[in-house]
């Protein structure tokens, strides 16, 4: 059985500089250790909008591995999709949310659902699951203080941004 895996998380930038973030997919080894590589095999991307598929290899402790993925970008919503090609999966599936609070920083809405071919990588995957989708996350987090700059307020209530949110969709 699949594993599945929500983070929901307030960052105080804005959500077009976000996506953008997650959208570079060839930067990724810059920011994330774990990828070794990654090249793009095909892409038809236009200002934020469209499919690619990409080769990532990733390199942890006695781990080295490669998967094909393909993303599909929507700029205008705000969405970045990704699903499973080819690899050391049995499923691969992520999604990235940004969301536009009130006061211009952006409610990131991170899903992912996998499994692993190999029962032992299933087990230690699903031993630290959190931490893992923390790493990465905070991976994501780092590069953008690195590249943008802050928006709103040190304070917010998140979760009433949740509620909003969950009862209505995108604008919280």
């Amino acid at each position: 059985m699949a594993s599945e895996h929500r983070e929901r998380l307030r960052l105080r930038y804005k959500p077009d500089d976000l996506f953008d973030l997650v959208a570079d997919v060839e930067r990724y080894p810059d920011f994330i250790p774990l990828i070794s590589a990654l090249r793009v095999l095909k892409s038809d991307v236009k200002d934020g909008v469209g499919v690619m598929d990409a080769e990532a290899r990733i390199r942890f402790r006695f781990v080295r591995e490669s998967f094909t993925t393909r993303v599909w970008f929507d700029r205008p919503r705000r969405t970045i999709e990704v699903s499973y090609l080819k690899g050391p999966f049995h499923d691969l599936a992520n999604e990235w949310r940004f969301i536009e609070l009130s006061d211009g920083s952006t409610l990131v809405d991170f899903w992912i659902r996998y499994r692993f071919r190999n029962p032992v990588l299933n087990a230690l995957m699903d031993a630290s699951r959190t931490r893992a989708i923390r790493f990465l996350v905070d991976c994501f987090r780092n590069a953008a203080a690195e590249r943008y700059a802050t928006v709103g307020k040190e304070e917010f209530d998140i979760e009433g941004a949740l509620d909003m949110v969950d009862r209505f969709g995108q604008k919280a």
